[in-house]
């Protein structure tokens, strides 16, 4: 095994032995994965050997084979979303920064991530199909180039998924990062910018800062959470984390791949034609009212409601897909510097 996928390894097991990551989510929550897949009969076979606690079982049985993932090559991008995720609450949440620079690190930190499994992925794919297959991403850090906003989102992932046995589709989910301790603190105005893009893919983003036993970041959907009419008057509102929603929150790193990725999810994400059309989406929300194709090659630093940062992904490519692209990072492009 090369040298850097021993490590993924190590910093993934790190976790399980200091009881992070992952481990309080599926200590606590885990049962909603378990019957969420096991309700999925592509992969109710995998549960026969589960042991008595089945949330710590499955966990175990996540990290260690691709028996239950759809695709063996999801398997090896989970592995590096949980990675990062470790690296991610490990060196960035102690040093408890704002929302916005935890949201850059967690976005670079799952682009080193993709970058390491690469080569890997290529490998799989080869032998799966007998043919090249790449993986391609691409992360813009918009932030620096528009002016700065007290509503909207954080960030963005996009999912284009080009595979053989796959037809070629684009899934985007759009996130709001709040920080959250024994509580969570929810700007009204933020959520209601929030709802404007719609039911599928709109999320909040956790970030847990109980440095005792960190959790990886959680996700819910933003129309999973419900306030009464009182309190939607008041400009923000605090509650008991566990309190806010009926609905259970997912690890990112496993939303991506078994609700995202998954075939048969398509509430849980914006479905769109292409590439172009999850910029849009990003930019204007789920109103089709104010799309217009005009703005698909504007500069980013006019668009006022697209995310800070977004990070897309290419499961098979572009070249040979129907996106229109050259090359994925040509999806955003900024304006050149001048002294």
């Amino acid at each position: 095994m090369e040298t850097f996928l021993v490590e993924i390894e190590k910093e993934i097991n790190k976790t399980l032995h200091e009881k992070s990551g992952l481990v309080p989510y599926f200590s606590e929550q885990g049962r909603y994965v378990f019957e969420h897949l096991y309700n999925h009969k592509l992969f109710r076979h995998c549960f026969h050997c589960m042991e008595i606690k089945p949330q710590l079982s499955l966990l175990r049985k996540l990290i260690k084979s691709d028996d239950i993932f759809e695709n063996s090559l999801f398997f090896i991008l989970f592995k590096a979303f949980v990675y990062a995720e470790a690296r991610f609450i490990h060196n960035f949440i102690p040093q408890n920064s704002h929302e916005e620079r935890l949201t850059g690190h967690l976005m670079s930190e799952y682009l080193s991530a993709l970058n390491i499994v690469k080569k890997s992925f290529q490998e799989k794919a080869f032998e799966m199909y007998n043919e090249n297959v790449i993986l391609d991403f691409h992360y813009a850090d918009l932030s620096s180039n528009k002016r700065e906003r007290t509503t909207g989102a954080d960030f963005g992932i996009v999912f284009h998924i080009n595979l053989p046995d796959y037809p070629e589709e684009v899934k985007a989910a759009i996130f709001q990062a709040k920080k959250i301790g024994k509580n969570v603190r929810i700007d009204i105005e933020q959520y209601n910018t929030l709802l404007q893009y719609g039911k599928e893919g709109a999320y909040y983003c956790f970030y847990d800062m109980n440095t005792k036993q960190t959790s990886s970041p959680l996700v819910l959907q933003a129309d999973e959470i419900y306030f009464d009419d009182k309190e939607k008057k008041n400009k923000t509102i605090c509650k008991d984390r566990y309190k806010f929603s009926d609905s259970p929150q997912m690890p990112l790193s496993v939303f991506l791949i078994f609700n995202m990725l998954s075939s048969e999810n398509s509430s849980k994400y914006k479905k769109c034609e292409n590439l172009w059309d999850a910029k849009n989406y990003f930019a204007h929300g789920d109103n089709d009212e104010k799309k217009n194709k005009d703005n698909y090659f504007s500069y980013v630093d006019q668009i006022d409601n697209t995310p800070n940062k977004i990070l897309i992904v290419s499961i098979g490519g572009i070249q040979e897909g129907r996106q229109d692209l050259r090359n994925i990072n040509d999806l955003y492009r900024f304006p050149e510097y001048e002294d």
